[in-house]
Parts: structure tokens; sequence; C-alpha cells
């Protein structure tokens, strides 16, 4: 982007000791400016503004000097009073110039627009004032673009958010739910009734007590054949009557 600051260097041929003459103030004011020395020229520029408070230059040339010191704000004052202060149409220009690049520093960007516009207004030609402008537009631009990508990275992260919490709030209903069908569970085994006994129904004591004389019947019933056959079976004759 170009950024260019007016000076207005005035050459005053007189008799009179340049440090007595609040032009000569202005001359060595530009020249501490060229040697980038901002802070003595803006010194050397009030001092020309003691001699003549009128003195337009030495007011914008100060004004230039506490921009280039970063004093954005104050220079934004001094550039906006010296635009409304002459009705010169090249100086109004360039007063508006300047206080769209200060504003641009601060990044005020609707008024650094406004402010080339109005630079514009006075001298359409100015094609430094043009590229300055369409800079500031295309800083607007993304600004407004950056600002719409961080709403939406926002929204994102904010149903994200609301989504983790909702899953959250579900697990704990779930995990709730639960336990208390658990602990209804343990309940109803408690307070479950003992089912009454067949009466009919053999126990498995009962049962083995069965067995068991059955193995002893069997048992002297084999010992009994046995004895029987030992001593030899009678047959029952058959009688003829």
């Amino acid at each position: 982007m170009k950024i260019r600051l007016t000076l207005f260097v005035i050459l005053i041929n007189t008799v009179v000791v340049f440090a007595q003459h609040p032009n000569g103030k202005i001359r060595k004011g530009n020249t501490a400016y060229k040697d980038s020395s901002y802070s003595d020229a803006e010194q050397l520029y009030r001092e020309a503004l003691m001699k003549d408070q009128s003195s337009y230059e030495a007011s914008f040339n100060m004004a230039d000097a506490i921009y280039k010191q970063e004093r954005y704000s104050e220079a934004n004052s001094l550039f906006k009073a010296l635009s409304e202060k002459t009705d010169d149409k090249i100086k109004k220009s360039e007063s508006y110039h300047n206080l769209g690049n200060s504003l641009l520093k601060e990044q005020k960007l609707d008024e650094a627009i406004e402010a080339y516009k109005n630079a514009l207004r006075n001298n359409p030609k100015d094609l430094d004032t043009k590229h300055n402008l369409a800079y500031a537009m295309r800083m607007k631009n993304q600004s407004q673009e950056q600002e719409k990508e961080e709403q939406k990275e926002e929204e994102k992260e904010e149903d994200n958010k609301e989504e983790k919490e909702e899953q959250e709030e579900e697990e704990k209903d779930k995990g709730e739910n639960q336990e208390e069908k658990g602990e209804q569970s343990e309940e109803e085994k408690k307070e479950e009734p003992k089912q009454p006994q067949d009466p009919n129904e053999m126990t498995e004591e009962e049962a083995q007590q069965i067995l068991d004389a059955l193995q002893q019947q069997e048992k002297e019933l084999q010992e009994d054949l046995q004895k029987k056959k030992q001593k030899g079976v009678k047959l029952k004759i058959l009688k003829d009557w």
C-alpha cells in the first residue's frame, strides 16, 4: 500500500535570522523529518506554530511527524481539524488522505475508507488515494470473510458442545435406569415368597432312602437265591387225583 505523507517545504529568502522566523523552524523541522528524527521535527514545528498559530504548513507537517511516531489517535485529530480548516481542495484532499492512512493503522477500516473518499471528492485525479482506497476496501472484505469463518467455527463448536452434553445426559439417564432396575430386581428376589412344596413331590433325601432300600432287598434276594441253588430246587409234582 502506498502511504503518502505530504510535507510542505517552504523556502523563503529573508534577511531575518532563521532561528527567529517561523519559516526557519519549518525548514529545520523538514530537515529533521527527512533524517527520520521525527520527535525533533515535531518540536521544531511546534516552535514554528508558537510564532504563527495560523500556519497550515507547520500544523500539517507536525501531524505527519506525530503519525511517524505511531501516535495515530493524536494524528487523526490533527488531520481532521486541518481538513476542516482550509477551503483549498488540494490541501483538504491531502489532509483527508493522511487521515485515512492514520485510521487504517488503527484498523478503523470504515472510517479510513470514508476519509479516502473525501480526499477523492476534493481531488478525483489523486492516484495514490485511489490505490489506498482499494487497499482499504480489500482489507474490509477480508476482515468480513474472516469474521464469517470465525462465526461458523464458533457455531460448530457450540453445536458439538451441546451434542456432547446431550450424549452425556443420555448416558447418565441410562446408567441411572439400569441401576434402578438392578436394585428393583434385587428387591424382588428378596421379597419373592418361597413356593410351597408339593406333598407328592419326593425330596432328594427320600429318593435316596428308597434306592438304598431297594438295593438292600435285591441283595437279600440274591443271597436267598444263592442258598436255594446250593440246597437244590424242589419241583412241585403234579398229582394225579
